[in-house]
C-alpha cells in the first residue's frame, strides 16, 4: 500500500492561500460551487490545479492529459455518491467509469490515486482531499475535509474539519477526527474505508453540538457541489429510439434525449430557445421542433422542416449524428433537474457540465453560437468543462475568455500539467500575432518545461518569432 499522504502533501502545497472559514458557527443557505480540481496524482497527472469558471476550456494534443482531468471530476462526483468506491469506479451496467477503472486512476507503476476539489460557500472556500489505495485493496487511506482561519493568531492557517489518523494494516475501517472547537485532541469516529468518508459524516458524527452540526453541513455542501457534476457523453445511435415518456433525468449517454426535449418543450420560452438553436445549426427551413407519441404512450423527438410548400417531419431516427449530439447538449444546458445525479439536496447547486471534444458535429461557424449559449446557460447556474480541438471553437473566444482556456501537455518527465493561457509572460505579444485558432492548427499551443520546471516563454513555446 502507498504511504499515508504520498499524493496529499503535494497538494497541500498547491492550494490557494486565500481562504474565508464561516462567519459566526452556522453557513448560509446557498448554493454550493465547484470552483477548483486539484490533482496531485492522478492517472498521467502530477500537482495539477484546475481553475473551474462558468466556462473552462482544456485545449491540447491527443494524449495531453485533457480526458483525465475530466475522468478525475467523474471519479470524485461518483465517490460523493456514498457508495462504495470499488462498485462506483468498477461497477455499472456500461463497464467501469472511467478507463482502466479504480486500478487505472493510479499512475502507472503506483497502488493509489489522489484527488481533491475545493467548493465555495457564501464567499467560503471548503476543500476535500482524498486518497485511495487501489491495490491490494480499493480503499480510503487519506482524507481530509478543510478551510482555514480567519482572524486571530492562526489567521490563514489551515482548519482540519475532518481528517484521518494512519490506516490501520487489514482493516477495513478507518479513524477520523472532527473539529469540536475544543482545547485537545479532536475526537475520533470510526468511518467505513470502502467509502468516502464525507459522505459518511451525516450519520457519523453527532450533532448534539454547534461543532458537529458545522462539520455535517459543510459536508452537505461539499456533497452538493459533487452532485451537481453531469458526464455527458452522447451516443447518437443510442438516441433514435421511442423512450418511456416519463424518462425525465438526462443520461450520460443520451438516450432518452426524447423524453428530455419533450418535456422542455412544454415551457413556451424554452421551447422558443431550443427552436431558435436548432434553426441556427442546419440550412434546412426549420418550422418547428416538438415530441410525437407512440400508441404506447413513449415519445420521440422531431423536427418539422419546409421543403417546398410542404412540412415535413424529421424524426430522431433519421437526424444526423451531430444534431442530435447538439440537440443533447442543449437539453443538458437547458434541464433545471435538481441534481444530474438524482440526489434530492436542500440547496440548488446548479449543475458542472462536463463534455469532451464538444465541438463534435459541430459546424465551424457554428462555433460561436454554441459558446455563447454556454455563457448564457452559466448565467443561469450551469458552468462548464470541456475539452476542443476546435480552432473555430478558439477563435469565438474573446480575450476575457482566455483565462478560461488551459493548455495540456506532458512535461519532458512525462508527467501531464495544465497552463493558463493567460499565466504566461509574454501572452499578449503572443496573441498580438495571431488567435489562439491559428496556433491551435500550427501546433503552437502545446507549452513545455525547461528543464528547471518552470516555463518557457509563449513566443518559444508556440514557435513564434
Amino acid at each position: 500500500m502507498a504511504a499515508l499522504g504520498h499524493g496529499l502533501e503535494p497538494l497541500r502545497q498547491i492550494q490557494s492561500t486565500a481562504e474565508r472559514v464561516p462567519r459566526g458557527d452556522t453557513l448560509h443557505n446557498m448554493a454550493a460551487t465547484l470552483v477548483e480540481l486539484t490533482l496531485p496524482s492522478f492517472k498521467s497527472l502530477r500537482q495539477v490545479r484546475v481553475p473551474l469558471r462558468p466556462l473552462t476550456l482544456l485545449v491540447g494534443r491527443n494524449g495531453s492529459g485533457k480526458s483525465n482531468v475530466l475522468d478525475a471530476l467523474a471519479v470524485l462526483s461518483s465517490l460523493a455518491s456514498g457508495g462504495t468506491i470499488r462498485d462506483a469506479l468498477d461497477g455499472g451496467r456500461s463497464g467501469p467509469l472511467v478507463r482502466g477503472g479504480s486500478e487505472g486512476c493510479a499512475p502507472l507503476g503506483e497502488d493509489s490515486f489522489s484527488v481533491g476539489c475545493c467548493v465555495l460557500v457564501d464567499g467560503n472556500r471548503y476543500h476535500l482531499d482524498v486518497e485511495v489505495s487501489v491495490r491490494p485493496d480499493v480503499q480510503v487511506i487519506s482524507e481530509r475535509l478543510w478551510t482555514r482561519h480567519r482572524g486571530g493568531a492562526r489567521n490563514g492557517e489551515p482548519r482540519e474539519l475532518l481528517a484521518t489518523d494512519p490506516p490501520r494494516p487489514d482493516s477495513g475501517d478507518i479513524v477520523a477526527r472532527w473539529d469540536n472547537k475544543k482545547r485537545g485532541p479532536n475526537p475520533g469516529v470510526t468511518f467505513r474505508a470502502s467509502q468516502l468518508l464525507t459522505a459518511q459524516v451525516a450519520t457519523r458524527v453527532p450533532a448534539t453540538s454547534q461543532a458537529g452540526r458545522d462539520v455535517r453541513r459543510v459536508a452537505e455542501e461539499v456533497l452538493a457541489a459533487l452532485s451537481t457534476v453531469f458526464i455527458l457523453d452522447p451516443v447518437p445511435h443510442q438516441m433514435r429510439d421511442y423512450v418511456p415518456e416519463k424518462d425525465l433525468r438526462l443520461r450520460r449517454n443520451a438516450e432518452n434525449l426524447s423524453a428530455v426535449l419533450a418535456s422542455l418543450l412544454k415551457d413556451e420560452a424554452t421551447r422558443g430557445v431550443l427552436l431558435h438553436m436548432t434553426q441556427s445549426l442546419t440550412e434546412a427551413q426549420v418550422s418547428e421542433i416538438d415530441a410525437v407519441n407512440s400508441d404506447l404512450g413513449d415519445v420521440m423527438v422531431a423536427i418539422q422542416e419546409r421543403i417546398g410548400s410542404n412540412l415535413q417531419a424529421m424524426p430522431a431516427r433519421l437526424m444526423s449524428d451531430g444534431t442530435l449530439r447538439f440537440l443533447a447538449i442543449a437539453a443538458a444546458l437547458l434541464d433545471r433537474s435538481k441534481s444530474a445525479s438524482g440526489t434530492d439536496h436542500s440547496v440548488d447547486s446548479g449543475r458542472q457540465l462536463v463534455v469532451e471534444e464538444i465541438e463534435n458535429g459541430l459546424h465551424p461557424s457554428q462555433a460561436a453560437l454554441l459558446l455563447n449559449r454556454l455563457k448564457a446557460s452559466a448565467l443561469t447556474g450551469v458552468h462548464t468543462l470541456a475539452t476542443t480541438h476546435s480552432p473555430a471553437v478558439l477563435d469565438s473566444l474573446d480575450g476575457t475568455d482566455h483565462t478560461s482556456v488551459l493548455v495540456c501537455s506532458r512535461g519532458s518527465d512525462g508527467w501531464s500539467k495544465a497552463t493558463q493561457l493567460t499565466d504566461f509572460p509574454d501572452y499578449f505579444e503572443v496573441i498580438g500575432q495571431g488567435t489562439l485558432g491559428t496556433a491551435a492548427v500550427r501546433d503552437r499551443l502545446r507549452p513545455s518545461a525547461s528543464t528547471s520546471g518552470t516555463p518557457r516563454s509563449l513566443v518559444d513555446l508556440l514557435g513564434l518569432q
